[in-house]
């Protein structure tokens, strides 16, 4: 009887723990999208901003009749669906998702994921930009 009370309670200290493992690992997911989401929007104000240099940039040369400005018109496309990729994410992220905890540690890694993803967009937008502007 012994045994089984302590298979009893050292399975039931062994779920607890990995119960509070999970929650530590969610938390942890949630804190890492939270710092990615953070870095994503100073570089999300940076691709703004080399957005509207290149806005005024194409106008200039729209005024001198400057026929070449396919690949900065690009550069400008590029920069606006980093953008619009980023506040989809933001738009349809919940950081109060509903679901068992394995469902919840799924979504969190999905998204964080995917807050990578826009980043590296973001990013990529930027540097294809900055023949422009340098």
């Amino acid at each position: 009887m012994k045994n089984i009370t302590f298979i009893i309670a050292a399975t039931a200290m062994l779920f607890s723990a990995c119960q509070q493992q999970n929650e530590g690992n969610e938390d942890a997911i949630k804190k890492t999208i939270d710092d990615l989401h953070n870095e994503a929007m100073v570089v999300n104000e940076k691709a703004n901003k080399t957005k509207f240099k290149l806005d005024s940039l194409l106008e200039q040369k729209r005024l001198q009749n400057d026929s070449d400005t396919v690949a900065l018109h690009q550069s400008i496309t590029e920069l606006n669906l980093a953008d619009e990729k980023m506040m989809d994410w933001m738009h349809n992220f919940q950081l109060d998702f509903k679901g068992s905890k394995a469902d919840a540690l799924k979504y969190f890694k999905d998204q964080l994921d995917s807050v990578k993803q826009v980043q590296i967009q973001l990013e990529k937008a930027i540097e294809q930009a900055k023949p422009f502007i340098n």
